[in-house]
């Protein structure tokens, strides 16, 4: 990076993510308030454009937990359900949405709860405990509990019949939701939401790709959170609005030169979830070593890039079906390949969630594959999702500058993780 380049301060959109958050959640409290239209709880990848069309009001555990985590508040959480006898491995993202479900039931005083919801949906496309992780909270609240079934997408299985599987089982939703709100399902306004998410998805993804730039106009903390409004409100025209209005910021960024911060060296995958807790810590940390974190495939997984309002049935089934985590492991390595080159790349941090077996069980293998493609070197770090006991700050950070000096000497060992 040149000497003459200027610093930017935090991303101007950060602001009206800030808005579009709490706008949200305000609205869902007054509508558990009101009761004016039913409360679901859903799953990252369920088929929840139909939700959207029958006008629930659609809340989501898992990004709840990032936001608990984020806030340092996921370890109360999580000690209440040590407390009821859960395991102390077992997902975080779990653990906290079934503690802040106790805390709330018991009066227990939980941070800033999801209002109650009065369905529940699921879709086992992310990784196999989440169902049970819903048929707790089914059995907690006392509400019920619909399943998406999503068969694996692996060579030679036929993806036709997969989606045709898929499709078949939202046709039952369709039918039981009118059953259960007493309405007829609206196929215009399905059109309607599945064209606002591809909007939305598109103007998510054309943001994604500006960082393909070097220097990159933001870091990967920057973008991390921006991934809410495509998953949790892309249903919405504003949406759209919002990816364009941050690509035009980056795009002046690029323009006038300027870049995150001084010193940047490297340009760097993270591959994993966030440790929502430690993201302050790691950035900083990265910074001090000229570490730019360019992009991931965790957000990229939020893209819901098949949605069509000319096929939209079709098009939620392919959503639903190919999404990231239900591929196989050749194909994670691959797209992680593509990415490495897409964005120019020059090492990764892997980030292994102790408790997050759909990430962490190939991550060593993706690691290794993209080293020996391509010939760059790769760090792995440990820590969790939400859950701070599983983190050694100082080991990470000492780990983070082995890394940063193998990178200067400019000597990775091909095939080889540095740890």
């Amino acid at each position: 990076m040149g000497t003459q380049a200027k610093i930017g301060n935090r991303l101007e959109s950060q602001n009206r993510l800030g808005k579009l958050i709490a706008d949200h959640y305000q609205e869902a409290r007054e509508i558990k308030e009101s009761g004016r239209k039913p409360i679901v709880w859903t799953t990252t990848a369920a088929p929840n454009e139909i939700l959207w069309a029958m006008d629930f009001c659609v809340l989501f555990p898992e990004a709840y937990a990032a936001t608990c985590g984020a806030r340092h508040a996921a370890y109360r959480h999580c000690k209440i359900t040590e407390d009821k006898g859960y395991e102390h491995h077992l997902c975080t993202y779990c653990r906290n949405g079934l503690g802040s479900t106790l805390a709330d039931i018991e009066g227990l005083d939980p941070f800033d709860p999801l209002p109650a919801p009065d369905l529940l949906l699921v879709a086992n496309n992310s990784c196999s405990l989440i169902t049970k992780w819903w048929e707790h909270l089914s059995h907690y609240w006392n509400v019920p509990l619909i399943h998406i079934d999503t068969p694996y997408i692996i060579p030679g299985v036929p993806e036709k019949d997969v989606i045709g599987h898929i499709k078949h089982q939202i046709g039952d939703l369709i039918r039981f939701l009118e059953e259960f709100t007493g309405k007829k399902f609206d196929h215009d306004r399905l059109r309607e939401v599945v064209k606002n998410g591809s909007e939305s998805a598109k103007g998510y993804t054309d943001m994604m790709k500006m960082n393909k730039h070097n220097p990159a106009p933001s870091t990967y903390f920057d973008l991390m959170p921006h991934n809410f409004p495509n998953l949790v409100l892309r249903y919405k025209p504003e949406v759209a609005d919002h990816y364009r209005l941050m690509k035009q910021e980056m795009n002046e960024r690029i323009r006038e030169g300027i870049v995150p911060f001084e010193n940047m060296k490297y340009r760097v995958y993270w591959d994993g979830i966030p440790y929502w807790f430690a993201m302050r810590f790691l950035s900083k940390k990265l910074q001090s070593l000229g570490i730019c974190l360019v992009t991931s495939a965790y957000s990229q997984l939020f893209a819901f890039d098949r949605s069509d309002p000319e096929r939209p049935l079709d098009s939620v089934a392919e959503n639903t079906a190919y999404f990231y985590l239900n591929r196989d492991v050749r194909y994670k390595a691959e797209y992680t390949e593509q990415l490495y080159r897409d964005y120019d790349l020059e090492a990764g941090i892997f980030a292994y969630a102790m408790t997050c077996k759909p990430f962490s069980i190939t991550m060593h293998y993706i690691a290794d594959y993209v080293q020996k493609k391509l010939g760059v070197l790769s760090t792995i770090i440990e820590g969790d999702l939400v859950d701070d006991t599983f983190f050694d700050e100082e080991k990470t950070g000492i780990r983070l500058e082995t890394f940063a000096e193998a990178l200067e000497s400019n000597k990775p060992s091909v095939g080889k993780t540095v740890f």
